[in-house]
Formats: structure tokens, sequence, C-alpha cells
């Protein structure tokens, strides 16, 4: 096999000293046991596949996919090895080598098809504003919320400029479709021509912050810290317990802003045994839903018990990803957790 999009990584790769802090959060790692489902043995297989001394296979594939790019490897990582880059050129190398999962090319396909990874005609709340407003797949399927969560922009005097767009391209990039993601990008700016705006999906804000380096979006949770303090907001006097999106704390560095969002409308937050930069991821990213959804679930299993460990009912985060993986588990387990997201109690309280 020709690794050429991992030749791009070779550097970061001899950085990695195998010294394995990346193991001590790794949620997969944790899950399955083995070398190679930690962050280390992934990027020894990775490199095994660049030099040639490993010849690809659906094990190394299925190891290599096993990732929900939750990056606390990265957080623990004292050589700064970029993994979950390096994953993504080896997921890259890996499908020119005709190693495809047929789940993977169903869900590009629908965005293909439809512009969102729901494979449907959507019809997103219009709004002919002044600041564009980028909803995101997620939020355009839950039409109702986005709409309640533009009337909060609103509140704070920001009028909201809703078009017809399509998906931020993120399946393309991180299930290493590289040539297909350079084609959506191109029809992404052509749909949603705007330099800066506001997101509302937190994996649509981090991923283009990356990926598309001359746009300049702003996660609505930055717009709604910097304008809430100048309202006078009812105090709602919640006990809730706050999951850290992986996107948020650790991909985009705002741990504060949400409780402190969270303080300012009367709602306590009890802390998980693992918050912050050091939370566990609830299982949603990566593609791993797409790629092993059983795995997915046992992570957003172990999640759900950390939050009813604290001892309230009701968990919050802000990714609609983590809400929806959380909220599943914990509707099979006899519902004994509610899950929110925190626009929703920013809603209730200004709205």
């Amino acid at each position: 096999m020709e690794a050429k999009y991992l030749k791009d990584w070779e550097n970061d790769m001899n950085r990695c000293i195998r010294c394995a802090y990346c193991f001590e959060g790794c949620p997969v790692f944790k899950d399955l046991r083995w070398e190679a489902d930690g962050a280390r043995g992934k990027v020894i297989l990775s490199y095994g596949l660049l030099t040639g001394q490993l010849e690809p296979s659906q094990y190394v594939a299925d190891k290599i996919y096993q990732c929900t790019y939750c990056k606390d490897c990265m957080e623990r990582c004292s050589a700064n090895v970029s993994i979950p880059d390096i994953l993504t050129a080896a997921r890259a190398d890996l499908v020119s080598a005709g190693f495809e999962y047929e789940a993977h090319k169903g869900l590009l396909n629908k965005i293909k098809q439809t512009g969102n990874i729901f494979g449907k005609e959507i019809e997103p709340p219009i709004q002919k504003g002044e600041t564009p407003v980028l909803l995101g797949c997620r939020f355009l399927e839950r039409t109702d919320d986005a709409k309640k969560y533009l009337e909060i922009l609103k509140k704070l005097g920001i009028k909201p400029k809703v078009v017809e767009e399509n998906c931020c391209g993120m399946p393309f990039a991180v299930l290493g479709y590289k040539d297909d993601f350079a084609a959506h990008k191109k029809e992404f700016n052509k749909r949603f021509p705007y330099k800066e705006f506001i997101c509302l999906c937190t994996t649509c804000a981090f991923f283009i912050k990356k990926a598309y380096p001359d746009l300049k979006p702003k996660y609505v949770i930055e717009t709604i810290a910097e304008k809430l303090p100048q309202y006078n907001p009812k105090k709602l006097g919640l006990k809730v317990t706050y999951h850290d999106p992986c996107n948020v704390a650790r991909g985009m560095g705002m741990v504060d802003e949400p409780r402190e969002i969270l303080k300012q409308i009367g709602v306590e937050v009890i802390e998980m045994e693992t918050n912050g930069k050091q939370a566990e991821c609830c299982g949603g990213g990566g593609g791993v839903l797409v790629t092993d959804k059983p795995l997915a679930e046992r992570l957003a299993e172990k999640r759900m018990n950390q939050a009813l460990d604290t001892g309230v009912k009701t968990l919050v985060t802000l990714c609609p990803t983590c809400e929806l993986n959380i909220m599943n588990a914990a509707d099979k387990n006899g519902g004994k957790l509610k899950v929110k997201n925190v626009l929703d109690l920013v809603w209730d309280s200004i709205c």
C-alpha cells in the first residue's frame, strides 16, 4: 500500500515516545483493553502502514476506526503528537487501498444526495436577518429546537440570518474520504458564502475552525457568554450535572464558559468524577456511531452511570451528538436520567 497521506505525519509519529500516558483517559482502551485500542497502539499501526512493515488488513482498519477523536490523548501527550490527524491520514490511506465500510459509504451518499446526514429533504427555518447562523445537520433536523435557539439570539440582540445550508463535511474528512471532502468543501462554501458567522452545532464550530482556515465561525456559547450578563436572566433553581463535549472542552478550550452561563441562570452544577478537559467521552465522535455502534453505546452507558452517581436526575450538555447518545443510553436503562441541551435551560431563563 502506498501511504501517501500518512507521509505528511511521519515526523509526528516519530515524536511519539511510547510513554503510554495516552492510555490513562482513552475511553476506547478502557473498554476494549488491548494495546492496539489506545493512541500509542494506533500510532504504531499507522507507522507500520507508512513504512510497509505492516500490510493493510481489516483488523488494522477496524482498530484505526475505533477512535472517538475525543482528544484526551492529546491533552496528556508530552510530545504534542496530533493523534487524530494521524488517524485521519491513516483512514484516508486505507480508503485508497480499498478498505471501506458500507455504513460509511451509505452515510456519505446521504450527504451527497440531500446535503445532510439524514438523507432527507429538510426545510430550514429561513430568517432574513443580519448575522449568518449555521444550524448544522443535527439542529437542522430538530427544527423546533433550532427555532428556540434562534429566539435566544434574538433576545440577546442578534438578528439571525438563516439560509439553505448543507453539511460542513466533517464525516467526509473524519472517515478518510479526502477527495470527496475537497469537492464537498467547495459546495459548502457555495451554499453558505459567509466568512464570519455563528454556529449552533458544537461539531460544526470545532471542525470548521480547523478545516476551513479562511472562515471565522463563532460558537453560539461564545455569543451567549458575552451577551447574557447585560440581561436579567430568570434564576431556574435547578441542580444538574454537566457533560463536557470533547470538541468544546478539549477542542475549543471552553470549560468555564458553559458553567458560568449555567450559574448566571441559577443552575447548580454537580460535577461528575471526570469533568472539564479530563471529562470522559460519550462515545459518539470519530464516526464510531457508524463504525461500531455497540462500542458507542457502551461508552454512553458508562457516562450515564457517572452522571447518576452524582445524585442528580438531569444531565445537560452542548453537543447534540452527546445529547443523543447519552439520551439513548438513558432510555434503554429505564429513563432514570433526563438529558437536555444547555440551550434549553437558557431558553427557559430568558425567553
